[in-house]
């Protein structure tokens, strides 16, 4: 009996460590936002949250609590010392990556980006969450909708150096001159991760601009500040408000006018695609022209050319439609 007892034990005590050793080989994804404590970068985190769960994988998040490119760059960093097999960043500052992705190689860390991009960087591919040229497009044909083809539009964006929003900035200029000649694009104006100086921002460009009649909010961050400045001014119907933020976001902004509609995607989606991306890298699967990726109901296209995983169109939120979303 003792001696059955004893075999029971140790198959016990064996079976338990295979467990161990299958929970401790769980390969980790990692994605470090441009900032935590905001809802669209939570969303991306639930999205990954899921798709770790579904995938077998152990998701790491973990950002700056403040757009501060030599911080999240630390963090980066510490994810490779760490060995942290695949490693996805929303760039805060794109000339700076490059020798942290060579650090990355070097230590057989797959290194990409996602949500905002290091194109020269040699990054292992980049996860968008529409074209660039897509939503600069996009949100200025819907401001000319509001507003008309010969008003002037003013900007507030986030930080100076963040890839995805200049790019947005530079397809909006070329819309305007491609086919709006006569409205006025003002430069834009960068507020840093904060909506109150976003606010002041926005509150300036009206005081400066009596004609201004509509103000893009370019990082979800500036979106609240712009919103709150247009209310405050009681130019609410005067001067239209928009941005790229999430549905809960702007929600009451939506309802209360002063946003006339947000541009953006589903950020949950853009998550969950960021973790499966990072677990094709691991795997060592190529990426396919199109891919078919569990809960999404069309394939998710890549170009080879560019390295870019292409979530999908634009969507445009309205108070309309807006509480069909929750993210």
């Amino acid at each position: 009996m003792l001696k059955r007892i004893t075999l029971s034990v140790l198959a016990g005590a064996i079976l338990l460590a295979s467990q161990a050793s299958v929970a401790a080989d769980k390969p980790k994804v990692a994605f470090v936002p441009q900032i935590v404590g905001i809802p669209y970068f939570g969303a991306m985190q639930q999205g990954g949250k899921q798709a770790a769960k579904d995938l077998g994988v152990d998701f790491v998040y973990s950002g700056p609590v403040d757009t501060n490119p030599m911080d999240q760059l630390q963090i980066v960093q510490n994810l490779i010392a760490q060995g942290v097999k695949a490693i996805s960043v929303s760039v805060l500052d794109a000339s700076s990556l490059a020798p942290v992705v060579e650090q990355a190689k070097a230590r057989g860390v797959k290194l990409y980006t996602s949500d905002s991009d290091a194109p020269d960087s040699g990054r292992a591919v980049y996860v968008a969450q529409a074209t660039d040229r897509g939503l600069g497009e996009t949100i200025i044909d819907e401001m000319v909708k509001r507003v008309g083809d010969h008003a002037k539009i003013g900007i507030v964006s986030g930080e100076a150096t963040a890839s995805n929003l200049n790019a947005w900035i530079g397809y909006m200029q070329e819309r305007v001159k491609a086919k709006y000649p006569n409205v006025t694009l003002l430069p834009a104006q960068y507020a840093g991760g904060t909506a109150s100086r976003a606010a002041q921002i926005a509150t300036d460009l009206m005081s400066s601009n009596p004609d201004l009649k509509g103000i893009i909010a370019v990082a979800s961050t500036t979106c609240p500040g712009v919103a709150q400045a247009i209310e405050t001014a009681g130019k609410i119907g005067k001067v239209i408000g928009t941005g790229y933020c999430s549905p809960d976001t702007a929600r009451a902004y939506l309802k209360s006018g002063s946003f006339g509609y947000s541009v953006l995607w589903d950020p949950e989606k853009l998550g969950y695609l960021t973790v499966w991306a990072g677990k094709q890298l691991i795997d060592g699967k190529p990426f396919q022209a199109e891919n078919s990726v569990s809960g999404f109901a069309k394939p998710v296209s890549y170009d080879s050319k560019t390295g870019i995983l292409l979530l999908g169109a634009p969507a445009v939120f309205t108070k309309e439609n807006v509480d069909q979303y929750h993210f």
